[in-house]
């Protein structure tokens, strides 16, 4: 769960200080030795071959690329109404999230039986629907635990893993006690390989039950000792942190798979009395998310200033929490932030163009329960999760290439970290300029960008917008939507299934679905299948009134939508000419058709017909 900031609370005469009392194993402070009350105590721990695995090569699961969902706090029938209510919407889900509290206590990764009864079910029962499970934790062992939201547990005593542990001195520091937000715990020492086989050993008891990764919060903030003292020799807060995530994702990807599991961990990260840093290197966050923002505009620029400077620093895959999490000023608790729905829908929008989407807040909202306009709200909502489902395989694309060393980036802030706030516009994955609207004026300037003419997106006239324009007072007063434009030259590929969005319907579905805009610079496409192998090559280029898209071989329908100046008179594949089309029906039934629509021509392209189209 995203934490309450102990010190705040403590000033608001909310919680007791936190234990400080160090427990030192025998001999005052050796590591991985024997020592404590009651005895010797047994420090064997049965290892794996995973146990040692080194973290894979960064890259990010496609299912990971789907809408991510997550409540503060939940049961298991809470979560199975929670998913249906968005699949009865048609709205799609790929990850549910279990945030704090699900264990039974901090932590122990053994589910809470009377909160999530069989709870090896519930995960498989969501993985049929499609739907994986994320479980948040920290790297934390409590000796008392508590929950200072409405509706959390109570627990009764220690975690039964903490007195072994601190037994053989597999904390930092002596076994020294924090204070964090979820109690009083110690810290487990990552550079100690047996406190490590033990903390998966620990892990295991859910990593059995079907979950695919887990959210880790940072309770290493609260280790307020440093240097800490480890089984390594001193280190700084840093060295702890990357240490922790990185165990986390190279255990779990070892003994999972690496195309089966993921950590969610924080990139950049600012709020609270903390300073901004740096949390889970680049190569060791599959997925990032930056957290605990004020649902407001001021919560969004945040998100927005953080997740940038995440991009620049190289993390590829990043979001935020949908909509802004706290209902509080995060650098003063005692202020209370209103909901918007303003705020709330373009956050919507925003996240959708982002490859990390995922609803999550303090006050558990779902888009059909918003204090206003929940009609609306749930119409904006399905608009821009199904555009953001749509893109899974662009997503997924543009990552392995960013994996890979390519120099196109998924976010590319424009200007410098001066220059963004009250602006953060940015180009996604090369082929999207992005406009943010940050504030609630209904008005925004939007400068764009100097390298290429840019489309709105929506526009089905698909009027070119010259390189370096600038618009002034543009109306951006329709909260359902924000400016998207795609780039000249742009290939994008899409997974469509119905017709939420303009780029196609029932009938594309089991299609692979192109947005082509053809610029007098040829341009080139990889698109990536789910096993990280290329599934199709595209590249296409304009001159004068023909375009030329050359598709490389494929194994099932492709369907293009092309960008034209004028409507064609002539479509071929090779020298076979394709039937225009009398209406978007009889184009939906051909096997090779095309079909005029505005300012774009629709193409069906049968399975296995590699080869050059000409457009003219």
């Amino acid at each position: 769960m995203k934490r309450l900031i102990l010190g705040s609370l403590l000033g608001l005469g909310l919680v007791a200080c936190g234990d400080d009392t160090t427990t030192s194993g025998a001999g005052g402070g050796g590591h991985g030795g024997s020592g404590g009350s009651g005895g010797a105590p047994d420090c064997g721990v049965e290892k794996t071959a995973a146990d040692d695995a080194a973290p894979p090569p960064i890259s990010t699961p496609r299912w990971a690329f789907h809408p991510w969902i997550s409540k503060d706090i939940s049961t298991g029938d809470d979560s199975r109404d929670y998913v249906q209510g968005f699949l009865d919407r048609d709205i799609p889900v790929g990850v549910l999230v279990l945030d704090s509290p699900w264990e039974t206590s901090y932590n122990t990764f053994e589910p809470n039986p009377s909160r999530y009864p069989e709870f090896g079910k519930m995960v498989s029962d969501f993985r049929a629907l499609g739907v994986r499970t994320v479980v948040w934790t920290t790297q934390m062992v409590n000796t008392g635990s508590y929950d200072l939201e409405p509706g959390g547990d109570l627990y009764d005593g220690p975690s039964p893993d903490w007195d072994p542990m601190q037994r053989c001195n597999w904390f930092i520091s002596d076994n020294h006690v924090y204070g964090w937000w979820k109690g009083q715990g110690s810290a487990v020492d990552f550079f100690n390989p047996d406190a490590r086989v033990y903390w998966h050993r620990m892990q295991d008891r859910v990593l059995d039950l079907g979950i695919s990764g887990f959210k880790l919060d940072f309770g290493e903030n609260y280790i307020d000792e440093i240097p800490m003292r480890t089984a390594d020799g001193d280190k700084t807060r840093q060295e702890y942190s990357e240490e922790y995530y990185k165990d986390f994702y190279a255990y779990g990807s070892a003994k999972v798979g690496h195309d089966e599991f993921v950590t969610m961990v924080r990139p950049y990260d600012e709020s609270y009395i903390f300073e901004g840093r740096f949390f889970a290197r680049p190569e060791n966050a599959p997925v990032a998310w930056v957290g605990d923002n004020r649902r407001d505009y001021v919560g969004m620029q945040d998100a927005l200033d953080e997740i940038m400077r995440s991009a620049v620093a190289g993390y590829v895959v990043v979001g935020s929490d949908l909509g802004g999490y706290l209902d509080r000023d995060d650098k003063d608790l005692t202020v209370k932030i209103p909901f918007d729905i303003g705020t709330f829908e373009r956050w919507t929008a925003l996240s959708a163009m982002t490859p990390f989407m995922q609803l999550h807040s303090r006050s558990n909202l779902t888009p059909w329960t918003t204090p206003t306009d929940a009609d609306e709200s749930t119409v904006t909502y399905r608009f821009w999760a199904t555009l953001h489902e749509q893109l899974v395989p662009f997503f997924d694309s543009i990552a392995t290439q960013a994996y890979a060393g390519s120099s196109v980036k998924m976010i590319e802030p424009l200007g410098e970290q001066a220059d963004w706030p009250d602006d953060y516009r940015y180009i996604l994955g090369g082929a999207f300029f992005v406009v943010p609207v940050v504030d609630g004026s209904g008005v925004r300037d939007i400068q764009f960008p100097d390298d290429a003419d840019y489309f709105d997106m929506l526009d089905p006239a698909g009027t070119a917008i010259p390189a370096s324009t600038l618009q002034t007072s543009v109306d951006v007063s329709d909260r359902t939507h924000i400016p998207v434009f795609i780039r000249d030259g742009a290939i994008v590929p899409l997974e469509v299934t119905n017709d939420v969005t303009p780029f196609g319907n029932a009938a594309s579905a089991g299609a692979r679905t192109l947005l082509v805009y053809p610029s007098t610079t040829a341009s080139s496409f990889a698109v990536v299948a789910e096993d990280d192998s290329t599934e199709l090559t595209v590249d296409a280029v304009r001159a004068g009134a023909m375009t030329t898209i050359g598709l490389g071989a494929h194994d099932r329908t492709v369907i293009l939508r092309v960008r034209v100046d004028a409507a064609p008179t002539s479509v071929k594949l090779g020298a076979a000419t394709l039937t225009v089309a009398a209406d978007r029906a009889t184009f939906d039934a051909a096997t090779s058709a095309f079909f005029v629509d505005g300012g774009f021509v629709w193409i069906r392209v049968p399975s296995g017909a590699a080869g050059a189209l000409t457009i003219e």
